[in-house]
């Protein structure tokens, strides 16, 4: 039985041990509310209107941009605190405004709210409940690795040819009992194991961290401490798995260099021992000494011995190239996090290794390696928990969904009615589907009516049920069998059922209520400016012509450099051609005839004038300062090399309206925007007036 791939797609097999009730909170009759002691989350730094705007408000705004999310506003500057202040107050007089209108009672606005409500409580919720506490788990271990191993037991039942869990069970308490007595784990892998491909290792497995294996076998192996193994057999959907922690270290990225030499046709095996040997010597040499060895031997040294001398004679050439650098490695994610692995004699080299040291022979079935390693670096915890997140989103995440959704199907009242199910599934063909036409022909009229799904307050008829089956597309295809029914009725009344867990969220979270208003008012916000702002942008042609004479020095031409070139391909005829040019050949002369730009050699090589944004050569002119009748070549260009001349420095003069009005008309319209934006603010002002408290934010910064 090969499961050994799946180690890849962890799934879970379990349940979530929580209480699914949603809690309600009511305040006692004439019991007074507990007044919160002052603190630096509830200072007011400003009001608008009469809403006060809070630092913890202000600073949870400031960090909703992913740069800056753990940026507290005590350690900004106190001009960049008050620039953000006044930003955010402006966002607040302008929602102000819009309510003030009445934009959030229109009926196109409530539906608009009501849909990314649904939306954003749905995820809130199963953050809550389920996401974050998995996610802080999964972010934890993934700052361990561990070494283990495992000895699956899966007998098969020799009719069916499926795993016999009793039986299976068994096998694996045989095989605990035995371990208990003194057993080699090992052994019993390779005797014992129903996994043949981890078998043959002594069901050692590759290094683990969260999220890189089947989840109860992982849940085991942080369970257990280095040296224990299981005392109870670990069930999982291939059968049962006994596990040994062998090793349990800190996930540390590595990164380093090799050089490997293998036996090939100029060196057969004791050679190219001899030679890694030579090799050995050269990299224990004074670094002075052994540059000049490698001088002697023709080879460039750059100072760097070890990457001189995998350039030079490293049969890895990939690695080789770059001085014999492979990447970044952790021992459970693999080279640069993609999941490829050295092979276990290299990567116990690496880590044998301190930053800084070089080992011996290191041997693999690819040859000899000479290993280097470079540098270690802990994991970001924070980087770490993103990935984190990542990983139970794709692989964790629907499985528990189910689980807790099945559980609010209890605690609501949701469910079969098991005796009308079983004679609306013996009244139909359960090896048809859905798509077959036929299936519900037989259903007797007197069960239609019957209820075979309980909901609260109401309940789900046999009509209704096949109704569905029949009509809704997204139920095309399932099958007329207890899963798939289990499938459908999930698809009926899983919105539901989350809807009635979300009815008090706003209440119960602060957090989703600040996030809801969010929204809602950025909705009315669009609604405010596009009235008061973007409706009113119009393009006016006398305006912009006055806008251009009042900003008239900002749109000028760009220098321009005239060049005369020859393009060729050839490094030789190229430095040929300079020679020539040196020695008092006209360029142009030179070009008509050999330049390998076809279309100018009629034009003696001119290119005519060009900025130094949208030509090198003219780049190059510009960045050098070169003077008019400077030739500089051969130089690199393009697929080939050229030599050109500076002939002429168009300098910069003043545009025409026309010219202009492609860079003009964007900040002309921008313009435009801050002048309707800040006579809206003006006129809002009037009402919603806007006071600083100068005070609170001194004491900030006092502290």
């Amino acid at each position: 039985m090969m499961f050994l791939r799946s180690w890849l797609t962890p799934v879970i097999a379990g349940a979530l041990a929580c209480t699914m009730a949603i809690p309600t909170f009511a305040q006692k009759k004439g019991a007074k509310k507990p007044q919160p002691a002052p603190s630096l989350e509830t200072t007011v730094l400003a009001t608008v209107g009469q809403e006060p705007i809070l630092y913890g408000e202000l600073e949870r705004a400031y960090q909703r941009n992913p740069n800056r999310r753990f940026t507290k506003l005590t350690e900004l500057p106190k001009d960049s605190l008050m620039d953000f202040l006044k930003l955010y107050s402006n966002y607040r007089l302008k929602v102000l405004d819009a309510k003030r209108r009445g934009f959030d009672k229109e009926e196109s606005v409530k539906t608009e709210m009501a849909n990314n409500r649904t939306m954003l409580a749905e995820k809130a919720f199963f953050d809550k409940r389920i996401v974050d506490a998995r996610v802080d788990d999964l972010a934890r271990r993934r700052q361990l690795e561990i070494d283990l191993g495992v000895i699956l037991c899966a007998v098969e039942d020799a009719e069916t040819k499926t795993v016999d869990s009793a039986r299976s069970h068994r096998k694996a308490l045989a095989l605990i009992d035995l371990l208990s007595k003194g057993a080699s784990f090992e052994q019993l892998a390779r005797d014992s194991s129903d996994d043949r491909e981890t078998a043959t290792r002594g069901g050692r497995l590759p290094w683990i961290s969260g999220g890189t294996i089947i989840k109860t076998v992982e849940d085991e192996a942080y369970r257990l401490k280095q040296g224990e193994f299981s005392r109870t057999p670990v069930g999982s959907r291939f059968g049962y798995f006994v596990v040994k922690v062998y090793r349990s270290m800190p996930r540390m990225e590595v990164k380093a260099r090799h050089i490997l030499l293998t036996s090939n046709g100029e060196r057969d095996s004791l050679t190219n021992e001899r030679f890694a040997d030579t090799v050995l010597t050269l990299l224990a040499m004074p670094p002075s000494k052994a540059n000049d060895e490698l001088k002697r031997r023709g080879i460039e040294s750059t100072g760097d011995v070890f990457s001189d001398l995998a350039k030079t004679y490293s049969d890895d050439k990939s690695s080789g190239a770059r001085g014999g650098y492979l990447g970044a490695y952790t021992r459970s994610n693999g080279l640069d996090n993609t999941g490829n692995r050295f092979a276990p004699e290299f990567e116990e080299g690496v880590f044998a290794l301190k930053d800084g040291q070089t080992s011996g022979k290191v041997r693999s079935r690819f040859g000899i390696h000479i290993i280097r390693r470079d540098s270690t670096r802990s994991i970001d915890p924070i980087a770490e928990r993103d990935n984190a997140k990542r990983t139970y989103r794709r692989l964790y995440f629907e499985e528990d969904k189910r689980i807790l959704l099945d559980s609010l199907k209890k605690v609501y009242g949701y469910g079969w009615n098991d005796a009308v199910l079983a004679k609306f599934r013996s009244a139909i063909d359960t090896t048809k589907n859905i798509n077959d036409t036929t299936w519900y022909a037989k259903v007797p009229s007197e069960l239609q009516s019957a209820t075979i799904y309980r909901m609260p307050g109401s309940g789900m008829t046999v009509a209704a049920f096949s109704d569905s089956l029949r009509k809704r597309l997204d139920l095309k295809g399932f099958t007329l069998n207890a899963a798939g029914f289990e499938r459908a009725i999930n698809r009926m009344v899983d919105a539901d059922i989350i809807k009635r867990a979300t009815t008090n969220l706003e209440q119960n979270d602060p957090e989703f209520k600040a996030l809801m208003d969010e929204f809602n008012d950025g909705i009315i916000l669009f609604k405010a400016e596009d009235q008061e702002v973007w409706s009113k942008l119009k393009f006016d042609t006398t305006e912009a012509r006055a806008y251009f004479e009042e900003t008239k020095s900002r749109w000028k031409t760009d220098v321009r450099y005239g060049i005369t070139e020859i393009y060729v391909t050839s490094d030789s005829l190229a430095k040929a051609l300079r020679a020539r040019i040196d020695g008092g050949e006209n360029i142009g002369d030179l070009a008509a005839q050999f330049t390998e730009r076809a279309t100018m050699r009629d034009k003696r090589g001119d290119l005519g004038l060009l900025e130094a944004k949208r030509n090198k050569l003219a780049q190059r002119a510009a960045d050098e300062r070169l003077a008019v009748g400077a030739v500089v070549g051969p130089v690199v260009h393009e697929r080939g090399w050229a030599v050109f001349s500076l002939t002429k420095i168009d300098p910069p003069r003043q545009k025409t309206f026309e010219e202009a009005l492609p860079e003009l008309a964007p900040s002309f319209q921008d313009m435009q925007q801050k002048r309707l934006q800040e006579r809206w603010l003006e006129s809002v002002r009037k009402t919603f007036p806007v006071e600083f408290n100068n005070g609170a934010i001194a004491k900030l910064y006092n502290k």
